[in-house]
């Protein structure tokens, strides 16, 4: 069933259970209204009837003359009427009844005559009347029992009527009901309806550049409608990151394949060379073997930057633990002097003492390496590279500052991106890794970085990290 039709039903069922409880509410009320008139009718005319009632002479009591009244003055068509005195005989009774007396029950007749007005309800002929039956009471003495009764056709057919008009009623409100529960969800309904469309649409062309359009109320309609747009624009910037990712990726491997294929060509070659040169010229031999020792070094620093990178992809975290800087930093700077080539390497470092950072020792180690070593890299024999350490506020700031040719400004936005190198580096060792790798690892630290460079003077890299804590 639709969520229309489901609306529509309970809507009715609603509203039906409402008018089944508030018809069978008045039904009774009017019941109960209508069987209390007929009584306190009965009530009142008994009353006048007994007011009527009196003794003649001032004999003794059971010599005088008890006058009944006369019954038919307050008979009607639909009011019966009978009087019984103790011993059970009817002394008087309405012209009305005809052959027909008004039922003694004995128990009614025992309550009476303690002096309790009793109604009952009995049947003459298929006919249901209630009935009073009142004490007649003489001077303090009960001598007999006052009869009423009224036919309870009048209430029934008044009831019958009431039924019938519920029963109508209920049946046109029903058709009423569902025909407006129908409109009403569909116009409720409406909108959802469009946003499916739209969905759908959406979905099928996969254009998630489009919008959904909205033109009603703030409502939660109005709120799912924001929502889809939100999650389309969601949607949208995943699918970019997905497509420039499947496009770094084949980049990534297109650039890998060609990395990989320059030192294994060579090694190829080389071994290639060896096989037919054989034992013939010993020096040139020697030679050989030291190009495939060099090109498979750069294979496997290749091979491990990749590596790096694969991990970086795969969502691998750093485990971070507290480190003291000063020894971290002497220990960096030590291994990096034997990668000294005539340039004037200056080091500050009296500012890291006494500072804890939170960083994964090995590969903090291997992004201060990298800088170090791309500092060397570009920097010429007699010209001077700065590696100095400053404290800002709550960071600890690593500047790297070279004298080499500095980095083109075009160039600059894509410094980080793998495998790029600038026109100027293109003659270097180097896969393009390095930078990247580090970029990877100054995230992972929370760290940030900053580049300043200009063409003929050199390049300073600019490294900041949160100090955990100063001892």
């Amino acid at each position: 069933m639709s969520i229309r039709w489901r609306l529509t039903v309970w809507y009715t069922g609603i509203l039906l259970t409402i008018l089944l409880i508030l018809g069978s509410f008045v039904y009774l009320v009017l019941e109960y209204s209508l069987l209390g008139q007929l009584e306190r009718d009965l009530q009142t005319k008994a009353t006048e009837v007994l007011k009527s009632t009196k003794v003649v002479s001032t004999l003794p009591f059971f010599l005088r003359q008890i006058v009944l009244p006369d019954v038919e003055v307050f008979a009607a068509p639909d009011i019966y009427l009978q009087v019984v005195i103790k011993n059970g005989e009817i002394v008087a009774r309405s012209q009305n009844l005809g052959t027909y007396s008004l039922p003694v029950e004995t128990e009614v007749v025992e309550d009476v005559f303690r002096g309790k007005s009793q109604f009952t309800t009995f049947n003459v002929d298929g006919e249901a009347l209630r009935m009073i039956v009142k004490p007649l009471v003489l001077e303090g003495e009960i001598v007999g029992i006052l009869q009423v009764a009224r036919p309870l056709k009048p209430v029934a057919l008044a009831l019958a009527r009431l039924q019938k008009i519920l029963l109508m009623g209920g049946f046109i409100s029903l058709l009423i009901s569902l025909g407006l529960g129908w409109f009403m969800s569909g116009r409720a309904l409406g909108p959802i309806r469009h946003l499916t469309e739209e969905a759908k649409s959406i979905g099928e062309e996969r254009d998630f550049q489009r919008r959904v359009q909205y033109a009603g109320a703030r409502d939660e309609l109005g709120e799912l409608a924001v929502t889809f747009n939100t999650m389309l624009s969601g949607l949208e910037d995943a699918y970019k990151r997905l497509a420039d990712s499947l496009s770094l990726q084949k980049r990534f491997v297109a650039d890998a394949s060609h990395e990989l294929r320059t030192p294994l060509t060579s090694i190829q070659g080389n071994v290639d060379f060896l096989l037919q040169l054989g034992n013939k010229d010993e020096n040139l031999r020697e030679e050989t073997l030291a190009d495939i020792s060099s090109e498979t070094k750069r294979l496997n620093r290749l091979v491990s930057e990749l590596l790096t990178l694969a991990r970086a992809d795969s969502g691998f975290k750093l485990t971070l633990t507290e480190l003291e800087l000063s020894p971290v930093l002497e220990e960096v700077v030590r291994q990096a002097r034997f990668l000294v080539k005539g340039q004037n390497f200056t080091v500050s470092l009296e500012e890291a003492e006494g500072i804890m950072l939170r960083v994964d020792p090995d590969y903090f180690k291997q992004m201060l390496y990298i800088f170090l070593d791309n500092g060397f890299k570009y920097t010429p024999p007699g010209k001077g590279f700065l590696f100095k350490v400053e404290r800002r506020a709550e960071e600890v700031t690593f500047i790297f500052q070279d004298e080499g040719p500095g980095i083109p400004a075009q160039d600059l936005p894509h410094l980080f991106e793998r495998f790029y190198r600038s026109e100027a580096s293109r003659t270097g060792e180097g896969a393009g890794l390095g930078l990247a790798i580090a970029k990877w690892l100054i995230d992972e630290h929370s760290g940030k970085i900053k580049v300043d460079s200009e063409e003929g003077k050199g390049t300073t890299f600019i490294i900041s990290f949160p100090i955990l804590r100063l001892f």
